[in-house]
């Protein structure tokens, strides 16, 4: 965790499969089975009509991104849900509501500012309810909150460290560049992914901005008249800003959080007293939840037909197959550093072909998160191989990036690279540079010891 930068829980999850050596796309059944279970929870629970529901699963999100994209994101519909249900019984059964607070805290680091809001919430309210309870009753939701806080801290603690050993995270420079563009760039860039229809690439469209801000006005008239709960969206929200300007990029998966943030905050605040609404509110309000829903899943329609099925969404595979028409079995494939690109590659070749980390003297099936994976590798790195393999072995070395252009700790390795085909050591063979930086990149390269 120290070195990749994610939590424990979603790698626990596919450990066993992995180890009894399932199919990769073993992943993507778990990710499938795992949002299906949030959307029968959706169905089944939510305290809104059953069309709204019904509406609310078709969006782009829940038909797609979490589903079929395998990543950790799939547990952030479910922990939330879980969250929202447990919720009402939250004083009688604290414990429940607690353990699915910490199971959203170990989906991603984004979800850590609504972590810490709901839990200063719910001690806010034990502190005003303790002179209206028993003693019983304050010592099981105390002794509840603080075996959370412990998990809470036996969750984060492995992850210290981890911004100085991964070289993906943590770039600080142009501090207060950084921090005005989570305060206005970013929510209008998330606002730009939740409404992808409206949007090409990083260019907002007006339109869906001046929607977004009418559902959301509407659905806080709707819901409270409660100023800290306007405060507590905007928190969480900030957070992710703040993690997207300073850590992270933000991306369709980890936008569309917000959407289930809010998701949280309507739901719960149905078990409160509020205020009524006129008719013609509520009338505008269902138009403008309608519309967000549609436009959701038009584009949806849009990026399955247009980008997932006629497009690359990875060069991986198409390596893959240069690889199977191209290299004999027994063929070795070496990688310098950052093998989490490369090994993207391994699902596609059909061959008996293997993988070989310089940096680690290793194997590898899988990236491999340890304090090697960003070691600089250097020419002399390259020679000592001829100690490591035979004058007979066919050898190859791939260079991978997730954009053409290449951050200052790569240099290094683009030096030994040409240093090496300058010596003639390396011949380029095959290349994919993916221009819309939205896909790997990659290089291959023969190579030649002797």
């Amino acid at each position: 965790m120290k070195y990749e930068g994610h939590f424990l829980l979603w790698y626990i999850i596919l450990m066993p499969f992995a180890k009894l050596g399932f199919p990769y796309y073993t992943t993507n059944i778990i990710s499938w089975l795992i949002t299906c279970l949030s959307v029968w929870l959706i169905l089944d629970k939510a305290p809104a009509k059953f069309y709204k529901r019904v509406l609310l699963i078709f969006t782009f999100p829940l038909i797609y991104l979490f589903p079929i994209v395998s990543r950790c994101y799939c547990l952030i519909p479910l922990a939330i849900v879980l969250m929202c249900i447990f919720y009402k019984d939250r004083k009688e059964k604290p414990l429940r509501y607690l353990l699915s607070i910490v199971l959203l805290a170990n989906t991603h680091v984004i979800m850590l500012g609504m972590v810490g809001i709901v839990v200063l919430d719910y001690i806010w309210e034990i502190y005003k309810d303790s002179k209206n309870i028993s003693v019983k009753e304050k010592k099981k939701r105390v002794n509840g909150l603080i075996i959370i806080i412990i998990l809470l801290i036996i969750t984060i603690l492995p992850l210290v460290g981890c911004l100085n050993t991964n070289q993906t995270l943590g770039n600080t420079n142009n501090f207060a560049l950084k921090v005005l563009r989570a305060i206005f760039y970013q929510p209008l860039l998330i606002i730009g992914r939740i409404f992808y229809f409206f949007m090409s690439n990083t260019n907002i469209s007006t339109f869906s901005a001046f929607i977004f801000s009418v559902v959301l006005t509407l659905l806080f008239h709707e819901i409270t008249n409660d100023p800290f709960t306007y405060l507590k969206v905007f928190l969480c929200v900030m957070w992710q800003c703040l993690i997207y300007s300073f850590i992270y990029n933000s991306s369709l998966q980890r936008a569309s959080a917000v959407i289930f943030i809010l998701l949280y905050f309507k739901w719960t605040n149905a078990f409160k007293e509020n205020k009524k609404i006129k008719d013609t509110e509520k009338r505008i309000l269902n138009l403008f939840w309608i519309l967000l829903v549609i436009i959701n899943i038009i584009g949806g329609i849009l990026y399955i037909t247009i980008y997932e099925i006629p497009c690359n969404y990875s060069n991986a595979y198409k390596m893959g197959d240069w690889i199977n028409e191209n290299l004999s079995d027994g063929s070795i494939i070496l990688n310098g550093p950052k093998v989490e690109f490369t090994s993207s590659i391994i699902p596609y070749v059909k061959k008996d072909i293997k993988f070989y980390q310089i940096t680690g003297n290793r194997y590898f099936s899988y990236a491999i998160w340890d304090n090697q994976n960003d070691v600089d590798i250097e020419l002399d790195d390259i020679k000592q191989l001829s100690n490591i393999f035979g004058k007979n072995e066919k050898l190859y070395y791939i260079y991978s990036n997730d954009k053409v252009y290449v951050d200052t700790e790569e240099i290094e390795e683009i030096n030994t690279i040409q240093e090496c085909m300058d010596k003639g050591i390396f011949k380029e063979l095959y290349y994919i540079l993916d221009e819309s930086m939205e896909a790997e990149s990659y290089i291959i390269y023969e190579v030649n010891l002797y």
